[in-house]
């Protein structure tokens, strides 16, 4: 669901539509004869208050799913940065020429590291920057087997440790931009939320403005929040790449 992956232009269309529910809702109970009859319209209200119960229910149920994501997102980030950074100082421990190597390596794997941020939704560039940073992983990964064979320390089985954690982490990474909320979840909800609008128009017995725009308005609202929160590249919550950006820094003034 592309839209999903625009939080503005789904709070734009949820609320058009949710607004276009209530209004219908209401002209169709306009005609129906339970709007005069006061046991009738009680039990629209009981209809309509269950409703709002179980699209209030789905809603708060759906943020922290969004929440505990872009958390585990923001969290690997940090960790990935760790991890280049670690590599990075043990290398300066390798014997040449397999350090200098190794250096200009991770120099370039930490602009790749921020490129495969920077794609957003472009696919391309980030299939791009993903098989980049695969390419340099591998080769990274011979140099390892290289010093290893030259030169078997500790301090050689350490850096190799650390560089499998960071090629891990990169695959952690994508598998959580990967992880997203089902569409199926989406769908419902979408439709629990028209249905929800549709029968607060349809349980007014007068045209007001503020009853016809607080629900459609809240569901958008918080719509859009749990799209943002579940788009880490787009949108207004973004998820910050300072700590990568900081070892791209150090990584240039190595020797």
């Amino acid at each position: 669901m592309e839209i999903v992956d625009r939080p503005a232009w789904l709070f734009v269309a949820s609320l058009i539509a949710l607004l276009a529910a209530v209004e219908v809702g209401f002209r169709l109970g306009m005609r129906s004869e339970a709007r005069g009859e006061d046991q009738l319209h009680e039990q629209l209200k009981g209809a309509r208050n269950g409703l709002v119960t179980l699209v209030s229910f789905l809603l708060g149920f759906m943020l922290p799913m969004s929440l505990s994501r872009f958390d585990l997102r923001k969290h690997l980030v940090i960790e990935e940065a760790k991890a280049i950074g670690t590599t990075a100082f043990r290398a300066q421990m390798l014997p040449d020429p397999v350090r200098s190597r190794v250096r200009d390596l991770m120099k370039e794997y930490a602009e790749v590291r921020l490129k495969f941020f920077d794609a957003g939704l472009n696919n391309v560039q980030l299939e791009v920057a993903n098989n980049h940073a695969r390419r340099l992983q591998n080769e990274l990964w011979k140099q390892s087997v290289t010093a290893a064979q030259t030169s078997p320390t500790p301090i050689t089985a350490i850096f190799a440790q650390s560089l499998n954690q960071m090629i891990d982490l990169s695959e952690e990474r994508l598998a959580a931009l990967e992880n997203r909320i089902p569409a199926s979840i989406w769908v419902m909800l979408v439709l629990i939320s028209l249905l929800t609008c549709l029968t607060v128009g349809y349980s007014l017995r007068r045209r007001t403005a503020l009853a016809m725009l607080v629900s459609p308005l809240a569901i958008s609202i918080v719509l859009a929040l749990a799209a943002d929160l579940d788009s880490p590249r787009t949108g207004v919550i973004r998820i910050s790449q300072q700590s990568v950006e900081r070892v791209r820094t150090d990584l240039q003034g190595l020797p």
